[in-house]
């Protein structure tokens, strides 16, 4: 992967700490801004909560929403562990916050892996001084963040990281995205760990810029319909830079976002093939979007495309049964660029054209027009295969 920098402001490094077992990758990650910026994040919608959730709500309710620190780290999710649990995150926090100089309430401290274990402190506590240290002395430099990006994976097979550029007064800005996630990946809020860095000064507060990318973003993608008790999204801006044009920030940060979630789709747990769900002819965006998702987690619908199966039949069969309104006589399904049904009736002479799609393209579309109206969306997801099977029944053991 090319590497990139991350906005003005940021700093950023990843190592091994021993969470994880060796020979698994980093596992202990952090960013670092030059002073507290701006932040806002978007939680599980998940009852059960991991105990970062329950710190983080905590010190964004108490820093006004400026935080100077994020701390992650992976191969442990910390879920599940009680008060000891909530006790280990404070503790690091606070181990941030001594090395940098700034208020506990200044750090969010972020986990992912698996549920029900508590996290080795003596491990995390040992290596937080030198990894501090080591962003501190790489300015937005390529590798620290690339090292956070290895740092924060679990099952992930490639590092997730995005970055675009606006124009902005006193020189170009930037928006860089990172992201985790490969199973237990649902919309509910925001399906895995994502970060959005920039420099723009944002056009209204970071929370309300957060949950508008959100809803068109991390909330259309979908890997098996399973929704993490860690998820978390943050955008966190230093506002050193100010947009020539507010839609270009808007533009740079959908765009990153989108990327990203394409990204995760792609890398879903034994999948063989990116899919984008479009729905067109919907009475809402919102509608467009549920129907998208309905079609994305339709396990009929992702293992016939692993088989390389045009049934454009569970396609629509899955949009009828969305609980929006469609009109089937007017409604069109297509797979690529093929139409397979139109008008009320099919075209099976169509078929071998929209299974080669499946066959012979990396990342495939799938469609469906209800015809009731004029507003659409796009989802993310991939197939599913018995490579998923195998690697939930093996992931503990």
């Amino acid at each position: 992967m090319t590497h990139v920098p991350l906005p003005r402001g940021f700093r950023a490094a990843g190592t091994y700490a021993g969470i994880k077992k060796p020979g698994r990758g980093f596992d202990l990650g952090v960013l670092i801004a030059d002073e507290a910026y701006p932040a806002a994040a978007v939680f599980t919608q998940n009852a059960l909560l991991g105990a970062h959730v329950h710190l983080c709500r905590e010190h964004l309710a108490k820093n006004g929403g400026l935080v100077r620190a994020i701390v992650v780290n992976s191969g442990c999710a910390n879920c599940a562990t009680g008060q000891q649990g909530i006790d280990n995150a404070r503790r690091t926090a606070e181990a941030v916050a001594t090395r940098l100089g700034c208020p506990p309430e200044q750090v969010l401290p972020i986990s992912t892996g698996a549920i029900g274990a508590h996290l080795p402190m003596d491990k995390i506590l040992a290596a937080l001084p030198d990894l501090i240290d080591e962003a501190l002395q790489d300015p937005g430099g390529s590798e620290g963040v690339m090292d956070f990006t290895r740092a924060i994976m679990t099952t992930d097979t490639f590092p997730k990281l995005e970055s675009a550029t606006f124009e902005a007064r006193g020189g170009e800005g930037r928006v860089t995205g990172i992201a985790k996630g490969a199973g237990m990946i649902h919309p509910n809020m925001a399906t895995m760990l994502g970060f959005l860095t920039t420099d723009a000064e944002l056009p209204a507060s970071a929370v309300e810029v957060l949950r508008q990318t959100v809803d068109r973003t991390f909330h259309r993608v979908t890997v098996d319909g399973d929704t993490s008790p860690n998820d978390t999204v943050v955008l966190w801006a230093s506002g050193l830079r100010a947009a020539v044009d507010e839609e270009l920030v808007d533009g740079a940060l959908l765009d990153t976002a989108s990327r990203l979630c394409k990204q995760i789709a792609a890398d879903g747990e034994g999948a063989t093939r990116l899919v984008t769900v479009q729905v067109r002819g919907a009475a809402s965006e919102a509608d467009a979007s549920h129907v998208g998702r309905t079609i994305a987690t339709s396990p009929l619908t992702k293992t016939a495309v692993a088989g390389r199966d045009p049934n454009w039949g569970r396609i629509l069969s899955a949009a009828g049964r969305a609980g929006v309104p469609i009109d089937v006589a007017k409604a069109r399904v297509w797979i690529g660029s093929t139409t397979l049904y139109e008008d009320g009736r099919p075209f099976p002479d169509r078929e071998p054209e929209a299974s080669r799609h499946l066959a012979e393209e990396r990342e495939v579309t799938l469609g469906v027009d209800l015809g009731v109206g004029e507003e659409g969306a796009d989802v993310w997801t991939c197939d599913l295969t018995a490579d998923y099977v195998r690697i939930n029944a093996d992931y503990r053991t």
